[in-house]
């Protein structure tokens, strides 16, 4: 089973993505980039991240930038969500090899069906 890291400090918005991807993928849900820095380096490696850019500690920005510099994550999709449409903060993201940029509030069945595309083009973690 594919597994999907959430990282989302929105308890409610957490308890939505675990409802509409847990059918189909092993999701694990942390709350802030730092926390998900400890849980990649403790040996997990998730075949897709999903990443609220601001959170407490380390953003969703600053977190995309370590992953996609790192050489052992740089290969997972990330998925950024965003309260705001702004075209700097999306170009920015996009720039720094996010797959997607996702404004909130969004329709649930959109991103479950942009996550399966993404596995269906085997857009995943090369192991």
């Amino acid at each position: 089973m594919k597994k999907v890291l959430v990282i989302e400090d929105d308890e409610p918005l957490c308890w939505l993505l675990e409802k509409i991807l847990g059918p189909s993928y092993e999701v694990f849900v942390l709350h802030d980039g730092m926390e998900a820095l400890s849980w990649l380096s403790s040996g997990n490696t998730p075949d897709l991240i999903i990443s609220d850019i601001r959170m407490p500690s380390l953003d969703g920005v600053q977190l995309l930038g370590n992953l996609k510099q790192s050489g052992l994550y740089k290969d997972i999709p990330v998925i950024i969500l965003s309260s705001f449409e702004d075209p700097r903060k999306r170009k920015e993201c996009m720039d720094l090899g996010a797959t997607d940029y996702v404004i909130k509030p969004f329709e649930p069945q959109q991103l479950v069906s942009r996550v399966n595309e993404l596995f269906s083009t085997n857009m995943t973690v090369r192991r």
